[in-house]
């Protein structure tokens, strides 16, 4: 099967996202793909939707081009938060969910239009990479392949569920529907973890691949970043334990009162232990911050505001232990976040909450962790603190000692991208 774009009938990749232009866990999988293609010598066009009107398209021809633009991505983006909180923001969220919005918003109207343009004046074939959320992505490609098939090849990357996730608003059966044309219609389905594709496969009838999103960005080395503790929030004490979390806590993903709690018992059954350590939230964390106030708050738990990645980066490293909060559902809803490779990279104790057994991320702790650790409960929360305190948290935690044992899970995506290139050949001739 054919490698790479071949001369004679010009191919090119065409990226569908919104993420490639920030700073959130979903742009460095965009970033990772376009890598991947351009390395196989076929030019990556990326269409990159922000808000309800703009539209980016710019063409690469080169992982390094790509990593200059992301680079200057990182330097010069506005710290934001992936989950925006509050009051409005929730009710607008309702409705777009409730009305489907996001579907037919100007730019999405205007990607759909551009991109059609194209195809018509191509003498070539494209691979189209959509990658949901926006789920109007997806619908997007499948549009296009439906109206050009012999000009599409059609991949969908689900990096999470849309008419399938809990949390979601809008008529089931409608979003259902949907969801289901648009994965049929693709040529390739894939997903983040094992989890997810069993759900879409046994709800859609379709194949779905499995790549985790492992955090390349981590894989080369950087010096730690010295943290001033204490400017980041003048309660932090640099002398007690730091257990970290740096990302958004979104209402509903996770189980906040037995984690609240478990804090909070730690201070009223072990008053020596909970002097030594202290809990840091990083970023959009208001339904933690109200859950511990509902406890009676204190310094025990600090949160800090959303920070750009570097800085979260150097949180990080300087972090004692990193705490993996898993989505609150049966078998975690299959969600795998960049943020557990991220932890594995920097080679950190890791701290997982209501981590269910023989998850995706828990399967994943026990094979590059050598062990993994399920807690639930607000006692078994406690415990593990406690143990962290008085017996070490590498010698009571998961952590991964070399960051090179997940690099063989890169080859999911070469292979994918070979296969529809060929594809794309194949169509061509």
């Amino acid at each position: 099967m054919p490698s790479q774009a071949s001369a004679s009938q010009p191919i090119e990749t065409w990226f569908l996202t919104s993420e490639f232009e920030g700073q959130r866990a979903g742009s460095f999988r965009q970033e990772r793909w376009s890598k991947v293609f351009t390395g196989l010598n076929c030019p990556v066009r990326v269409f990159n939707v922000q808000g309800a009107n703009r539209v980016l398209e710019k063409t690469f021809d080169s992982p390094e081009q790509i990593e200059a633009f992301r680079e200057a991505v990182m330097n010069v983006s506005v710290a934001k938060a992936s989950v925006r909180e509050g009051t409005v923001i929730n009710i607008i969220r309702f409705i777009k969910h409730t009305f489907f919005i996001d579907l037919y918003l100007p730019n999405v109207i205007a990607l759909y239009r551009r991109c059609a343009q194209l195809l018509r004046e191509t003498q070539g074939n494209v691979v189209i990479m959509a990658s949901s959320p926006p789920f109007s992505m997806a619908v997007v490609g499948a549009l296009l392949k439906r109206r050009f098939p012999q000009k599409v090849t059609l991949s969908v990357d689900m990096r999470d569920a849309w008419a399938l996730h809990d949390s979601l608003g809008g008529n089931r059966g409608i979003k259902r529907a949907i969801e289901g044309a648009v994965l049929r219609r693709a040529d390739a389905v894939t997903t983040v973890s094992y989890g997810l594709a069993e759900e879409f496969e046994s709800n859609y009838g379709v194949k779905v691949g499995t790549l985790f999103n492992v955090a390349t960005h981590y894989f080369e080395p950087s010096a730690p970043r010295e943290i001033d503790w204490r400017a980041l929030n003048p309660d932090i004490d640099p002398n007690r334990i730091k257990a970290v979390y740096t990302g958004s806590t979104p209402i509903g993903f996770y189980d906040l009162d037995s984690l609240t709690r478990g804090i909070r018992q730690l201070r009223e059954r072990n008053p020596a232990a909970a002097d030594r350590l202290q809990v840091i939230f990083v970023g959009a964390c208001a339904p933690v911050q109200a859950a511990w106030e509902a406890l009676g708050g204190g310094n025990d738990v600090i949160f800090v505001p959303h920070v750009n990645h570097h800085t979260a980066r150097a949180i990080q490293q300087n972090a004692d232990v990193l705490m993996f909060l898993a989505y609150f559902a049966p078998g975690n809803k299959g969600v795998v976040s960049t943020k557990i490779f991220e932890y594995m990279a920097l080679g950190k104790p890791i701290y997982p909450v209501s981590l269910h057994q023989n998850s995706d991320v828990d399967r994943l702790l026990e094979t590059y962790c050598a062990r993994s650790l399920c807690l639930h409960t607000a006692d078994e929360m406690t415990t593990a603190f406690e143990r962290v305190v008085e017996q070490g948290a590498n010698e009571t935690l998961p952590h991964m000692d070399d960051p090179q044992r997940v690099r063989p899970l890169l080859d999911g995506y070469r292979d994918l991208a070979r296969t529809l290139l060929g594809k794309a050949q194949g169509r061509a001739s």
